[in-house]
């Protein structure tokens, strides 16, 4: 979710359409059509494929290296630009390129309504049926889908124009303009520019300078532009931006349109982002990066990999063990996500990397790829406190399709089993085999692993190349970058030995099925969890012990599982259950409970570069991060790890490769291996 002044944290306004008599859409809110009945198609075509070259671009497209194609368009309306562009990407593009489409919508259409605007395009039925399937909630925020078996990156930015592309720059460095930075230090580059919406007379606050400005900062030289308007003060804004403009035939009755070419030329004078007071936050590679390795083959660490792998990168995965033999190698892991009332960085980094988590995982389990059932998921509101946030989140969160608010019998209608009390019902979630996961995402050609082998330090050669070493200082392998997801074992490095992780002993209890008089239905939260059997059997659990490292099963805690149970449903349980086994595991949290995602820092620079931060955090300290270069870090997922990693993997490798980010700058700060020592600095305690 994006940062809201409003009370209400998950607030959104949606389009209001009128179709009127000729059933062609008007926006309430600017009086405008969102398309022609007559000639919509051909207009979208005309103005933003054909005067942005895409054909001619695309047929010339390197068919031996891997790429990605970025598209940000202004107003996603019904989405037709992008089923068009769609469309003729799968016509044109090689299958090792990725078409990444932006687009910011303010308003966004109910999902009936974009249902109804895509009846009209028989053509793209099938397309749009996928975007139909994979549209977001009409919540604020960054959403990323991916299509196609990930070869269209698809982001929906719901909010103002004007606050969601600044989001998307690293901090800004006013002594370094995008002209005197080496291209490899610049901020992501876009290809291509739909500047759709309404009509500058309709939708003003939109074309602004702030606008103008991104598009400068987000562009590069030959970077293109279209746009349906010819209005002066457009043209006037992106040429001080540094773009080439030529003013060309509109479609039907527009008799003129604009079209650009980027320059990098932008006049002395011209408006630029908003720059931040301390850059502390610029994790780019330094150089490109072919070659990496990950260090953990957990779900972190696999999950990394396999994004890495699909851009074209050659990834060397280390495990100790085998894949999935710590935290993540529990049989059911739930996929599910703990709301809160009040807005903060937790609450949306995790509302925000559950609804990518379950649009992920969605198309494996249905082709068979991964293990497990999304048979929903039922949160029980057991405390005082929770009784209260289930009131207030079911005031703030009316009319959401995901997220159901139940109590009374309406409980153990859909969990199969007597339930008391409130609950949050999640019909989308359910459970996954966290190993069937990692396994799944390790079968990629550009992956190879290496198991029974740890690495225990880390070396920077000379030539830029790192090297993972074994306990004997020996090589085990050598790569352009290094992803440390090695959970807990992070700390043996002492890049990242810093860190203020901490080790939550877990213990799950396995039961026969027949040990329960009644069988669920769904997934059911407690103090633990209980999930649908498997082959007769049952998994519940888990403990949640602090301090502790030792991984050997207690009878202890399968009593304190077989309890918690007891507790939900007195029933439930015979009396002649007992746990037949379990497995106990190590789960990695931080200090603040999000995930630790980001370059890796070299903490004494930060303290010298920012010092002056511990006498007034006001200042404005113009000093770029000081990271190890192309050293990464993935770890601290604690027991949602299932939920966190997908976006978190496709966030470092948008680091890594030089892409948008699917996160919007705020919280890929309160994700940064950085911020612990930041927060230290402005406290003045000691490094």
């Amino acid at each position: 979710m994006a940062k809201s002044s409003h009370p209400n944290p998950y607030f959104l306004e949606a389009a209001s359409i009128d179709w009127g008599t000729d059933g062609v859409p008007r926006a309430d809110t600017y009086g405008d059509i969102y398309f022609s009945q007559e000639s919509g198609i051909h207009e979208s075509r005309h103005v933003f494929l054909i005067h942005n070259q895409l054909t001619e671009r695309w047929k010339t497209l390197d068919t031996q290296q891997s790429g990605r194609f970025t598209i940000i368009e202004t107003g996603f309306g019904t989405g037709l630009n992008f089923l068009l562009a769609w469309q003729l990407w799968q016509s044109l593009a090689p299958s090792n390129w990725q078409l990444h489409f932006i687009s910011v919508e303010k308003h966004p259409l109910h999902p009936a309504d974009l249902r109804r605007a895509h009846a009209y395009w028989p053509e793209l039925t099938h397309l749009a049926s996928i975007l139909q399937h994979n549209y977001p909630p009409l919540l604020p925020g960054q959403h990323r889908r991916m299509l196609n078996s990930a070869q269209v990156c698809l982001d929906l930015l719901f909010g103002d124009a004007l606050e969601c592309l600044p989001a998307l720059l690293d901090s800004p460095s006013p002594s370094s303009p995008r002209s005197q930075t080496s291209p490899l230090d610049r901020p992501p580059c876009v290809d291509a520019w739909f500047l759709d919406g309404f009509s500058p007379a309709s939708n003003p606050d939109m074309w602004h300078d702030t606008l103008f400005s991104c598009m400068g900062a987000l562009s590069d030289t030959g970077t293109t532009f279209a746009t349906f308007t010819s209005a002066g003060f457009v043209k006037r804004g992106l040429r001080g931006q540094g773009f080439a403009i030529e003013k060309v035939t509109g479609y039907g009755r527009k008799r003129e349109m604009l079209r650009g070419t980027f320059k990098n030329q932008s006049d002395a004078d011209a408006p630029k982002p908003e720059t931040v007071a301390v850059p502390w936050h610029r994790p780019s590679a330094a150089s490109a990066v072919n070659s990496a390795i990950v260090i953990g083959a957990g779900l972190a660490g696999c999950s990394t990999a396999r994004a890495l792998a699909q851009r074209g990168i050659k990834v060397t995965v280390i495990e100790r063990n085998t894949p999935a033999s710590g935290a993540s190698g529990n049989p059911q892991g739930v996929l599910y996500t703990k709301l809160s009332p009040a807005p903060g960085d937790l609450n949306q980094f995790t509302l925000t990397s559950f609804l990518h988590a379950l649009a992920h995982y969605r198309e494996r389990l249905a082709s068979g790829v991964i293990e497990g059932e999304l048979c929903g998921v039922l949160q029980l509101a057991n405390s005082k406190k929770d009784a209260v946030q289930f009131d207030q989140l079911k005031n703030l969160l009316a009319d959401q399709d995901w997220l159901q608010f139940l109590s009374g019998d309406e409980l153990e209608k859909v969990s199969g089993v007597a339930l008391n009390g409130q609950a949050f019902y999640y019909p989308n979630a359910g459970w996954l085999s966290p190993p069937s996961v990692c396994n799944a995402d390790l079968d990629h050609p550009n992956i190879r692993l290496i198991t029974h082998c740890e690495g225990v330090s880390l070396s920077n050669a000379e030539n830029g190349q790192w090297c993972v070493l074994d306990d004997k200082g020996q090589s085990i392998v050598d790569a352009d970058a290094v992803i440390v997801a090695n959970s807990n074992d992070a700390l043996q490095f002492s890049q990242t030995q810093h860190l203020p992780i901490k080790p939550i002993r877990g213990q799950l209890s396995y039961l026969n099925e027949s040990d329960l008089t009644q069988i669920p239905q769904c997934v059911i939260c407690h103090e633990g969890y209980l999930a649908p059997p498997i082959a007769g059997k049952l998994c519940i659990g888990a403990s949640f012990t602090l301090r502790d490292s030792d991984t050997a099963l207690r009878e202890c805690d399968h009593g304190l599982n077989l309890a918690q149970l007891k507790a939900i449903s007195p029933n439930l349980l015979k009396s002649t259950a007992s746990a037949l086994d379990g497995r106990a595991s190590l789960r990695c949290s931080s200090s603040d409970y999000l995930p630790i995602v980001g370059a890796a820092p070299i903490v004494a620079d930060y303290a010298k570069n920012y010092a002056a931060l511990g006498k007034d955090a006001r200042l404005c300290i113009d000093t770029a991060a000081s990271n190890y270069p192309k050293l990464y870090i993935n770890v601290a997922h604690g027991s949602r790890g299932l939920t966190s990693t997908p976006v978190c993997a496709e966030l470092l490798a948008s680091y890594i490769c030089g892409e948008v980010r699917p996160l919007p700058r705020h919280l890929c700060e309160a994700l940064s291996p950085a911020r612990f020592t930041m927060r230290r600095i402005i406290r003045n305690q000691k490094i």
